[in-house]
């Protein structure tokens, strides 16, 4: 702060007033004033008489309470605890056979039905010991005969529920055997389904055999044997789905019609089998399939379990509502012995309640006014009036220590706390004055820092994008050098050997020359022919070193870090080229890597207009990825893995689609809707980068055009490019490479 600046502080803290010229004007104000010391002596001095006036009372009717109330505990409290104890335990007897009746599991049956039983001998004891009372032995003897009815009913549920039980496990048994079964027959259903569809389709039993005629594999024969094993396969789901129906029925008049629907869907397997026999004697299907019919049908089987578990639920109803209408007697018998002791409870106590009706009412009296004492010494006076200013003034502090100088100090009264209150107010003032003048130039220079480290951050963000992406670049040309050596290297040793056999030509005229000159030989029949194999060598000669060539420009062009041209392409042939640099390139870096290639490329595709080189990224960024999902699938699998690539596209009216589709471990569930993001990649770490997939949408964007996922975990993933069969009308962009 400058000197100028401390000045003005100091001449306008001295023009604000003192605490002490507060303090007085406050005196002034209010008056004569007591302290807050004897304020507190006086109420404490009144609780103190009014406690001992009420403990005075209390003794002389405590003394009278005391005379009576030993009758009570000698006599009618004994009996009133016995009758309460009698109704709880008829209540708890009662809820004993909805227990018995949800218990899940034969341990917690017994365990009810022991716990039942010991609550019933305990009702009946206690029913005894109110019997041998005289007063109430008719009552005693009409609950008896409810509780008897009751325990009737129980034993039937208890016994039913039990048995329920024991079903309801083998039921759960049966149905893990119907899920092992129904997988077993759908395994071997489906894999004649599958071998007879190959075969309509190809004419091939086996991947060697010699295709079969159309005629022959489309014969009625063939036909027939398909929508047999159809049906087979369609009436065996349909009698599994018909038993699991059945397991989850809760009303016993719908399980007789679906009890029908599944014989007639055994019924219809076991003719569809037999017509299939002939052809396929596997007699482990035909087990299985008995085995499902009888997991429905047998004696201990799903169907009529169900319907005895539906059957015995309906008794236990029955049981259970007779139960509750001699429960309901029994409870009600119960009240009114409880009643009954109790009236001669109220008749033992009326006479404690007269002696002590008095000593009732003093202390009452004196209560209230201890009570409103209390209230007007801890609510109105040390609450409100002491502590919630002191907590207001030692807020206000604990602000002012943090640094909070902002809300003013406003405390009321005539007190020492008032005093101090101002005196933190002065306070407060003088140095929120000061923080204001300092924290000007202390937030400029603040301000100035940030700025330029915010500037900094900015260049050194702008400088690693850059070098990502050239890296990125230079990584994705590098994985392609192997791709492009075995690309080359055909095309090189065509031109090699047709050179060869071009020289041994041009020897040959030679020849046939020297031979012209000695007559022997008629030079023009025999160099023609000569002539025309070496001009057909030397057209091999080029068209293999503009396929070299070809290589080399897309490489130049991939390489190249400015937009590039629009034109035709042929991108059929663009995603084959790459399909072949990416594939090798992975087997360069794994020699063991091998997959089976599938293409299905539409012929009709055409010339579209796009930059080849950025397609081309496009391409080989999701084929390289692709390849090495399908490697990494491969060395962690434990055998019999097979990679698979699949390329297709096709021609639609208003755009093209190109799929690249392989059986790798897939893309979970949680990176699929982030999967496109940059920095987000399925790789492990230092493996890649993320910003592979991002760039692709960049490219695909610019082309008017979008790429889509199609995966699921273990089993697949599908990357769908959409490209417009017209360019979009601004072309005039600049495109990123695209590395992995």
């Amino acid at each position: 702060m400058s000197h100028d600046d401390q000045s003005t502080t100091t001449e306008a803290l001295a023009q604000r007033p003192s605490p002490a010229d507060n303090g007085g004007e406050a005196a002034h104000r209010h008056g004569r004033r007591i302290g807050v010391a004897a304020q507190l002596y006086l109420l404490l001095l009144g609780s103190v008489l009014l406690t001992l006036s009420a403990s005075l009372v209390g003794y002389f009717s405590f003394q009278e309470i005391i005379r009576y109330g030993s009758r009570l505990t000698e006599f009618s409290i004994p009996n009133l605890s016995s009758a309460v104890d009698a109704a709880r335990q008829s209540a708890v007897v009662v809820n004993g056979a909805i227990r018995l009746s949800s218990a899940s599991s034969l341990q917690e049956h017994g365990t009810v039905a022991q716990e039942l039983a010991r609550e019933q001998s305990a009702l009946g004891i206690l029913i005894q010991e109110l019997a041998s009372q005289t007063a109430f032995g008719e009552q005693t003897r009409l609950i008896e005969g409810h509780l008897a009815e009751l325990s009737v009913h129980l034993e039937l549920i208890q016994e039913s529920a039990a048995r329920r039980l024991v079903i309801n496990q083998t039921l759960e048994d049966l149905t893990q055997e119907l899920a092992e079964t129904n997988r077993r027959i759908e395994q071997s259903i489906v894999t004649l389904i599958d071998d007879q569809e190959f075969y309509l389709v190809e004419g091939m039993r086996r991947l060697q055999d010699q295709p079969s005629p159309i005629t022959e594999r489309a014969s009625e024969a063939e036909l027939t044997y398909a929508r047999d094993l159809t049906t087979l396969n369609h009436q065996a789901n349909l009698a599994t789905l018909l038993l699991g129906n059945a397991l989850a029925l809760s009303d016993r008049g719908l399980l007789p019609p679906l009890r029908e629907r599944f014989r007639s869907a055994v019924q219809n397997f076991r003719r569809a089998y037999e017509r299939l026999a002939a052809r396929n004697p596997d007699n482990l299907l035909r087990t299985e399939l008995e085995r499902l019919a009888r997991i429905g049908e047998a004696d201990e089987g799903i169907l009529p379990l169900r319907e005895e578990t539906l059957r015995r639920l309906e008794q236990e109803q029955t049981a259970l509502a007779k139960g509750r209408e001699a429960s309901a007697m029994l409870l009600a018998e119960v009240n009114t012995l409880v009643e009954e002791i109790n009236d001669e409870t109220v008749d033992s106590s009326t006479a404690a309640q007269s002696a002590a009706q008095t000593g009732r009412l003093l202390l009452g009296v004196l209560n209230v006014l201890s009570i409103s004492g209390a209230i007007v010494l801890g609510w109105l006076f040390v609450g409100r009036y002491i502590i919630r200013r002191l907590v207001g003034l030692a807020t206000a502090m604990r602000s002012m220590a943090g640094g909070d100088l902002e809300v003013p100090v406003e405390v009321k009264g005539n007190d020492e706390v008032t005093d101090m209150a101002s005196a933190l107010e002065v306070f407060r003032r003088y140095a929120l004055e000061v923080q204001r003048l300092n924290l000007v130039e202390k937030l400029a220079k603040e301000l100035d820092a940030k700025n330029h480290t915010l500037e900094q951050t900015l260049e050194h963000l702008e400088e690693a994008q850059e070098q990502i992406i050239a890296e990125k670049k230079l990584s994705s040309l590098g994985q392609l050098t192997a791709g492009v050596a075995h690309e080359i290297k055909n095309p090189l040793n065509f031109v090699s050997n047709f050179s060869e056999v071009s020289v041994e030509l041009v020897d040959e005229i030679g020849e046939v020359m020297e031979e012209a000159k000695t007559g022997e030989v008629e030079m023009s029949e025999e160099i023609i022919p000569i002539l025309s194999d070496l001009k057909l060598n030397l057209q091999k000669v080029k068209e293999h070193s503009q396929r070299a060539d070809g290589i080399v420009r897309s490489m130049l062009e991939h390489s190249r870090g400015g937009p590039g041209d629009w034109r035709g392409t042929d991108v059929n042939a663009l995603l084959k080229q790459y399909v072949d640099l990416s594939y090798h390139a992975v087997r360069a870096q794994n020699a063991n890597f091998n997959m089976t290639l599938t293409q299905d490329l539409d012929p009709a595709m055409g010339m579209l207009e796009v930059v080849p080189q950025d397609i081309g990224r496009v391409f080989l960024n999701l084929v390289t990825n692709a390849c090495q999902a399908l490697d990494e699938k491969r060395r962690t699998a434990d055998g019999g893995f097979a990679p698979e690539l699949r390329i297709a596209s096709r021609r639609l009216e208003d755009h093209a689609e190109f799929d690249i589709r392989d059986n790798g471990p897939g893309i979970p569930e949680e990176l699929r809707e982030r999967i496109f993001e940059p920095f987000v990649t399925t790789k492990k770490p230092g493996e890649g980068t993320g910003l592979g997939l991002s760039l692709i949408t960049d490219i695909l964007t610019r082309h008017g055009g979008s790429i889509h996922l199609d995966t699921e975990v273990g089993v697949f993933t599908e990357m769908r490019v959409i490209l417009p069969l017209e360019p979009p009308q601004d072309t005039d962009h600049e495109t990123p490479a695209a590395a992995g």
